[in-house]
C-alpha cells in the first residue's frame, strides 16, 4: 500500500488530523482525526510502499503490544484510510 501523494498530517492545537492538500490549498472537508499510533504510523509512511504486517511491528516495537492485537489494530486503520481515499495498494 501507499498513501497517496496529497495526504498531509497538519496539527490543530493538540489534535493531529489527516487531510488532502491540491498544491495550493487544504482540503478541509473530509478530515480524519488521528490519535498517536495513527500519526506514528502514517508519518512514517509516506513515500514508500508499506504493508499491514510492516504497520504491526512498528505497533509492537514502539508500543509493545501483542502481536495479534498489532495487525488488528493496523488492519482496521489501513480499511479506514482505503475508504477514505487517502491509500491505495
Amino acid at each position: 500500500m501507499k498513501i497517496k501523494e496529497n495526504i498531509r498530517i497538519k496539527q490543530i492545537g493538540d489534535e493531529s488530523i489527516l487531510v488532502s492538500h491540491d498544491g495550493e490549498n487544504m482540503n478541509y472537508t473530509r478530515v480524519i482525526s488521528l490519535n498517536k499510533s495513527a500519526e506514528f504510523l502514517i508519518a512514517g509512511s509516506f513515500g514508500v510502499d508499506f504493508t499491514v504486517q510492516d504497520w504491526a511491528e512498528r505497533l509492537t516495537g514502539r508500543y509493545g503490544i501483542d502481536k495479534t492485537q498489532a495487525v488488528a489494530d493496523a488492519q482496521v486503520l489501513a480499511d479506514k484510510l482505503m475508504k477514505a481515499g487517502a491509500i491505495y495498494e
